[in-house]
């Protein structure tokens, strides 16, 4: 009896064959041929992320000669057998700088920066002139002295007081002028990082040790924060969401760190709120607290509930919690899911909610599945998901479930994960109609300042239009952590740079210009 069955399967199966080939044997003529090509084109091109996006007769000339532009451009790099976003980014930076098409994407407004570390915000000599500006900081330059202290690691120190190997850094680079360079060297990256993530993971980590206690100096702090918040109004970016930890973690030297008290950290981001409004009043920023996805679950439950306590009290800063550091080597999103699962009691106890936006997905290694977690705790935006494209349902369910992919396509190729980036998975990502948002990550330590970097190398590497970038812009203010009344209000901000963007690229008309 199964004999039979199998038998009558194998003649259904083979005669089932024999009609597909007939049919696909059915001469077609190559009008035929294309209208079917068409066709699928058309339905591969519905499924984008920014199908639904109408350009006006305005924005539809200046697309053409953008694509033009594009097109040109494309052309000139494979006739010449250089393509800048598949190499290494300091070999191409000084290229990128001197095209006209940096020179409008610098132009156009980018809406919203949903990931960006505030220990790596802002500009390394900034950071090196502040500090030799201030008698009180001091730095490790005496590496035979400690091993365990990385070369170039500040510390404020009073007068007297500053251990053996640490030098005032005012004294240093006046007796020493060439020491400039060589500490500048020793906090960002080169053209010679350019190996695999696994290596650059330790000295990323190294740099972030030289400079906390920069940052974390309670003099220091607030100026830089504004002027790393400057090089992003500068390049025209309208609202920014810190990585940072809401936690009472500033020193000077009268108070060790942990005894100013997190309303003095929440008075200093009133005062550059404050600052800001009078250098670009329209900007925003909010903050969503990271803690190490290294420490353990004990240790991130009683972070959390200083978190929500902080949440309550300054909700106008406080908007998320996150875990970040070297996924590859720090506990996984499982290991802490028990802790996010009790999220609901401190809900209940505070009377707040704090959302998650995880970091997860950066990684290339196909046994990292922190994004199942991720997607099954709610996460409002996923941090990198660079991985995503390993696991087919689970980019069926951020679709569907519209969770929006916070991708640093630049950070992702110096940090070693991708080398050519017109084969970065966002590009499929944004061709399957998932949402994204384009951020730098740590610019500070890659070397560069805001997103039109990222933005120049991503339109041609993917091959973008004026419509997608015009989506990528408008998803940096949907999907923040504004409230619906504060989104309402900066798309109505947005909408207007953006076509006071248009009219004038029209007007100047250089795109094409010799």
């Amino acid at each position: 009896m199964k004999q039979t069955l199998l038998w009558r399967l194998t003649i259904l199966l083979l005669v089932s064959i024999a009609a597909f080939q007939l049919i696909a044997q059915t001469p077609r003529s190559y009008k035929q041929y294309l209208e079917e090509r068409q066709k699928l084109m058309r339905q591969d091109s519905q499924l984008y992320f920014d199908y639904a996006i109408s350009l006006s007769e305005k924005e539809q000339r200046l697309n053409q000669q953008l694509v033009k532009l594009q097109q040109q451009m494309l052309q000139t790099y494979k006739d010449q057998h250089f393509f800048p976003p598949a190499r290494n980014f300091y070999q191409s930076k000084a290229h990128i700088e001197g095209t006209k098409l940096f020179e409008f994407i610098k132009a156009f407004p980018k809406g919203g920066m949903l990931h960006l570390h505030s220990g790596a915000m802002g500009d390394a000599d900034w950071m090196i002139q502040k500090a030799q500006s201030l008698p009180e900081m001091y730095i490790y330059w005496d590496s035979k002295t400690n091993a365990d202290i990385p070369k170039g690691t500040f510390h404020a120190y009073k007068k007297g007081e500053a251990p053996p190997g640490f030098v005032q850094v005012k004294s240093l680079l006046a007796e020493q002028p060439s020491a400039y360079q060589e500490l500048r060297s020793l906090l960002v990256f080169e053209e010679e990082m350019d190996r695999d993530s696994v290596d650059i993971w330790g000295e990323f980590q190294v740099i972030f040790t030289r400079i906390n206690d920069f940052l974390n100096y309670r003099p220091a702090y607030e100026d830089y924060i504004v002027h790393g918040m400057e090089i992003l109004v500068e390049d025209n970016i309208q609202h920014c969401e810190m990585r940072t930890a809401f936690l009472d973690r500033l020193y000077d030297l009268e108070n060790p760190k942990g005894s100013l008290g997190i309303e003095s950290f929440a008075a200093i981001h009133e005062n550059i709120r404050r600052r800001m409004k009078v250098i670009d009043p329209e900007f925003s920023f909010h903050i969503i607290h990271c803690s190490l996805r290294f420490k353990g679950g004990p240790a991130i439950w009683e972070e959390m509930e200083e978190v929500f306590a902080s949440r309550k009290k300054f909700p106008h800063l406080v908007r998320g919690f996150d875990l970040v550091a070297e996924e590859d080597a720090g506990h996984s999103t499982l290991f802490h899911t028990p802790q996010f699962l009790r999220l609901d009691s401190l809900e209940g106890a505070h009377g707040v909610q704090l959302p998650l936006y995880l970091h997860d997905g950066e990684s290339n290694w196909a046994s990292v599945d922190n994004l199942y977690d991720a997607v099954l705790l709610g996460t409002k935006r996923i941090g990198h998901g660079y991985n995503l494209y390993r696991f087919p349902k689970l980019l069926e369910l951020v679709k569907e479930k519209d969770i929006c992919m916070e991708i640093s396509p630049l950070s992702n190729q110096v940090l070693g994960y991708i080398r050519d980036l017109r084969n970065h998975p966002a590009s499929t990502y944004l061709r399957r109609g998932i949402n994204c948002t384009i951020s730098s990550d740590d610019p500070l330590i890659f070397d560069y300042h805001g997103l039109s970097y990222d933005y120049w190398s991503i339109f041609l590497a993917w091959e973008l239009d004026l419509a997608a970038l015009k989506k990528l812009s408008y998803n940096g203010i949907y999907y923040s952590s504004l409230t619906v009344r504060e989104k309402v209000a900066a798309l109505r901000i947005w909408v207007k740079q953006w076509d006071t963007f248009v009219e004038r690229m029209l007007v100047e008309n250089t795109l094409l210009s010799d």
